[in-house]
């Protein structure tokens, strides 16, 4: 995970929960998952698939945050 995404997720923690997000909140989300993943995962609104990506992310988060 690129620092400036892990910074950005550090500021915006809540979006690792069951939140409503902005479009651009959602959009930087699949990013940083296409990112980490090398996938090309569109963004969407469906629910299943943002859950499974948040949770992808938050391992990876949690995974850097305890190498720091």
């Amino acid at each position: 995970m690129k620092q400036e995404d892990y910074t950005w997720l550090t500021d915006n923690l809540l979006i690792l929960q069951n939140i409503r997000m902005t479009p651009e909140q959602n959009t930087r989300l699949f990013a940083i998952y296409n990112a980490i993943t090398g996938e090309n995962k569109p963004t969407t609104s469906c629910g299943r698939c943002v859950l499974n990506v948040k949770k992808r992310i938050k391992f990876e988060y949690e995974k850097q945050r305890d190498k720091n």
